[in-house]
């Protein structure tokens, strides 16, 4: 039997041939996107758009069944492509880029699709498409696995809750104190591995400003800033010593990190009155011996084992180094770097008595790795792919009256949710009054023509926008929630007299319009946030710049008891939003820069849904997980 036959019992003819005219946007090629790209195909969509930024690794490989061990190191985008061209019937268009870049995927592109696929792998990321679908009401079809666990939410614009509706877990990160002094976790000490040791030896030119005053070394104890910075300018010593090729230099290069520095630590009394003392290593263990030895990657080596292996590696990499300009990145897949790192990591783990991991285990947690199931991520795909039918009303025999008709689904058992199903798929919540993206704010597109940025004066931006919405000029607020600064308030006129070109309000800019005027009763008009476009006309004018006809309403900017309190603020009650706005816009304005306001955190309703964020193996990105510095 035919695809075409099998599609049409479904869906109807009529209904085949509006999904074949039909225009999506998948995002992500990943082990669920490779899935949807496969499904979306089979399901006759007739247009889809496929957006990656990421390459092939080789531990892609056991769920991502589009790409081959040939394919390592190619973009996933225009691979997934040429992989499915043998059973492919639609237009597929690969692109590789960051969907987050305002150039190359401005908000005009995403208004081209009719729906948009989410199978992306970071946070940021996910808010950003979920803002993109609400500027411009496209549903949005939200996915994610993480091992057993996995979820599909559709998002319809204004008239369902969006991703942001329900508080999101945030990444963890860990001050430069901890990894580089003090660590108590084997996270620590595989952070320190990776991306301090391994890095400043092999992978960048140590350029480090250790004399800097303003910099933020993560604690205020003199003695061990000075200890810090003194280490640093010693690994130039050391990466000298890898430089030179020199094998019979590697103890000197152990005894320095493992023993000789580890005494500076201890020589820190404060660091020490409420926490266990680290033991140097004893050089009577230091034994250079460069034999290369096979050793079981899933077990707990002895610490003679893991001073031996990392002579043999170190040694290894030293000749890699000539080969290589000088330049090694870290890789999860490659030997060499991963049994630095996890040999590096358990030793100073031994020093600090810390319990040691295998290098299978630190592969997974240097690499960022979440266990992720093939099988998941075909069900999760599976689910979304099918559920977008009745998004676009293309099932007669399941039409919805309201979007709230809708389905989500996540997983329950692994959950332990239920022991008795699988899945569950509650219908969809409306819109949290207290998001910051989908209800506290009015949304819309300010088309300026592209010649004027350089000549359009902040302060014309602010009368245009007043004659529109009837907006107190006197009271207007404008941040550029891009980059989290203020552009203009009541006792702030400044950056008026600049132009857009010169306050860095470009196209791709989304900006917050708040007029503070309160009646007798503390309502006030809603915040307007609008994306900046770029109106392509040879010759525009202030006249041309086009905005959107909206009703702006009336909503309660402060609760009586506010009203009462004389230390209440506007911002304190209307501005909801995880973000610290940035005033350092103008280093002439030092009365700006301390100005600087932290706006209260969202109060969004905590849903079990949100553990489910996740996405496939390489989740989280690697900046997201840890700051050092």
């Amino acid at each position: 039997m035919s695809r075409d036959s099998n599609i049409t019992k479904i869906i109807g003819k009529d209904n085949l041939n509006k999904l074949r005219a039909t225009k999506c946007l998948l995002i992500g090629a990943g082990g669920i996107g490779s899935e949807l790209l496969k499904d979306l195909i089979l399901m006759e969509f007739g247009e889809i758009h496929l957006v990656d930024l990421d390459t092939i690794d080789l531990s892609n490989l056991n769920r991502q069944f589009l790409f081959r061990q040939r394919d390592i190191k190619q973009p996933k985008s225009t691979t997934a492509v040429k992989a499915v061209q043998g059973f492919n019937n639609s237009k597929l268009i690969p692109y590789e880029g960051n969907i987050m870049d305002t150039t190359q995927f401005p908000l005009h592109w995403f208004g081209e699709f009719d729906i948009i696929f989410n199978a992306l792998d970071n946070l940021a990321a996910r808010r950003y498409v979920n803002k993109m679908s609400q500027f411009l009401s496209i549903p949005l079809l939200e996915s994610g696995t993480s091992g057993f666990d996995g979820y599909m939410q559709p998002i319809i614009p204004n008239e369902t809750e969006c991703f942001d509706c329900t508080k999101k877990e945030t990444p963890k990160t860990f001050p430069v104190c901890t990894i580089r002094s003090t660590p108590s976790q084997p996270i620590h000490c595989i952070v320190w591995a990776k991306n301090f040791l391994f890095a400043q030896l092999f992978a960048a030119d140590i350029n480090v400003d250790s004399n800097s005053e303003n910099k933020d070394w993560g604690t205020t104890d003199e003695d061990e800033i000075k200890r810090i910075k003194q280490e640093t300018n010693e690994l130039q010593e050391l990466q000298n010593i890898i430089l030179s090729g020199d094998n019979s230099l590697i103890p000197k290069i152990i005894e320095k990190i493992f023993i000789h520095d580890i005494e500076k630590l201890l020589k820190i009394e404060n660091l020490w009155k409420t926490r266990t003392k680290p033991i140097p290593l004893n050089i009577n263990d230091i034994k250079t011996d460069l034999t290369d030895r096979d050793l079981d990657l899933s077990a707990l080596w002895s610490i003679q084992d893991q001073i031996q292996k990392f002579s043999s590696i170190t040694s290894k990499l030293m000749k890699r180094m000539e080969e290589e300009d000088n330049h090694i990145e870290f890789d999860k897949d490659d030997k060499d770097t991963l049994e630095f790192v996890s040999t590096a990591a358990n030793i100073r783990s031994h020093i600090f008595n810390i319990p040691q991991k295998s290098v299978f285990d630190i592969k997974q947690i240097a690499g960022n790795i979440i266990p992720a199931i093939a099988t998941t991520n075909a069900i999760i795909a599976g689910l979304s792919s099918l559920v977008s039918l009745r998004v676009l009303s293309l099932l007669d025999y399941a039409k919805i009256s309201k979007p709230t008709d809708l389905n989500m689904t996540f997983t329950t058992k692994a959950s332990n949710i239920s022991q008795n199903r699988y899945l569950s798929n509650p219908t969809l919540a409306k819109p949290n009054c207290n998001c910051p993206v989908c209800s506290k704010v009015m949304r819309g597109v300010m088309n300026i023509p592209s010649n004027i940025f350089k000549e359009l004066k902040l302060k014309d931006v602010i009368n245009i926008l007043a004659a529109k919405y009837n907006f107190d000029t006197e009271e207007l607020s404008i941040l550029d929630t891009t980059g989290q600064r203020l552009l203009s308030d009541f006792d702030f006129d400044s950056l008026d007299e600049k132009t857009l070109e010169e306050i860095k309000v470009v196209p791709g800019s989304v900006i917050l319009v708040t007029d503070e005027t309160e009646d007798e009763n503390g309502m006030g008009l809603k915040p307007l946030e609008l994306y900046i476009e770029a109106k392509d006309i040879n010759i525009g004018k202030i006249s041309d710049i086009a905005l959107p006809d909206l009703k702006i309403p009336l909503v309660q900017m402060t609760t009586p008891e506010e009203q009462n309190n004389e230390s209440s603020t506007f911002e304190t009650a209307v501005l909801q939003t995880n973000e610290v706005i940035n005033l350092d816009i103008d280093d002439d304005n030092e009365d700006l820069k301390k100005r600087k306001l932290q706006e209260e955190s969202s109060n969004a309703t905590q849903n079990k849904r949100s553990k489910h964020e996740e996405d496939d193996m390489e989740i989280i990105e690697e900046d997201d997980i840890i700051e050092l510095d």
